[in-house]
């Protein structure tokens, strides 16, 4: 293989389409997520069962995991082949494949299709380095400034007993906990009120860019300290420190489609009447996407 120094770096793509047309991603880099389109009516080949499509299960794969099932995916409503989801959740800086299939009203499961992208993560040269994202209310999530590493550690889960007539212990042990680690964070003052709402927001999800070697983590806080950066009452910014011990991932099943920044209320805000809404969107598709897909 010939590489070309001065060649300027390849930028993936922000959109990418299976090679059907049933399926389109779009990623939304302000948030690191991704908005996911289903239409089997598209494409060069539409489905030609389109019609009886109810709904849609969307699922992502990345490294060498197995699957799982985008958080409003699971399943989505997708009336006669159209219908979309948005992943808040995906791996950053590494590739990942999402798959879709259709299910038919009757029960039965159409065929798959697939494409795969790469949701960038912060760069290096990037201060903020650490996503706190909110999994109910994704408009919270925020990238902040990780301090130092302070190491982690894993609860060993384990019950002894003395043994006569042996200097050795008895011992029952279980599945060791997850390893939780200190972290320390700064946050500017003018985004400090976000993130103290964001902090008690219920689940949270941690991201950092693959070479911190840190995998994602779900959590949710239990103390948090918080201390002015500045003097003499003049501030201008926080540092604010709390635990991350890993939970499990909640559970996906009927979840709604939640996209940061864009509701229903947003709509009405943005709108000042159902006319104007329909002339800014071709389709309700690009409507539930914010004109995204």
């Amino acid at each position: 293989m010939i590489v070309d120094p001065a060649a300027a770096p390849v930028t993936p793509p922000t959109t990418v389409t299976s090679p059907e047309g049933w399926l389109t991603a779009v990623i939304d880099e302000p948030w690191a997520g991704v908005y996911l389109a289903v239409d089997y009516t598209a494409g060069p080949a539409p489905l030609g069962t389109a019609a009886d499509v109810r709904k849609v299960l969307i699922s992502r794969q990345g490294d060498a995991a197995a699957p799982v099932a985008v958080r409003s995916g699971d399943l989505a409503w997708a009336i006669e082949g159209i219908g979309q989801a948005y992943d808040h959740e995906a791996p950053l800086g590494v590739a990942v494949a999402y798959t879709a299939r259709p299910l038919y009203a009757d029960g039965t499961w159409g065929p798959t299709t697939s494409l795969a992208l790469v949701v960038p993560a912060p760069a290096p040269q990037q201060v903020r380095d650490l996503w706190i994202k909110s999994i109910d209310e994704p408009s919270l999530s925020m990238r902040v400034m990780l301090g130092p590493a302070q190491g982690t550690t894993s609860e060993g889960r384990q019950d002894t007993a003395a043994l006569t007539g042996t200097p050795y212990m008895a011992v029952a042990y279980d599945t060791a906990a997850a390893a939780a680690e200190p972290v320390s964070v700064d946050v500017l003052a003018p985004d400090i009120e976000r993130f103290r709402e964001l902090i008690r927001s219920g689940v949270l999800l941690a991201q950092v860019r693959p070479g911190y070697q840190t995998p994602d983590r779900f959590f949710v806080p239990g103390d948090v300290g918080e201390t002015p950066t500045g003097r003499l009452g003049s501030t201008g910014g926080y540092t604010l420190t709390f635990d991350i011990a890993p939970i499990e991932r909640p559970d996906t099943g009927g979840q709604p489609m939640i996209a940061p920044s864009w509701s229903y209320d947003r709509l009405a805000a943005d709108f000042a009447s159902y006319d104007a809404v329909a002339a800014s969107y071709a389709s309700y598709l690009a409507l539930a996407t914010n004109g995204a897909a």
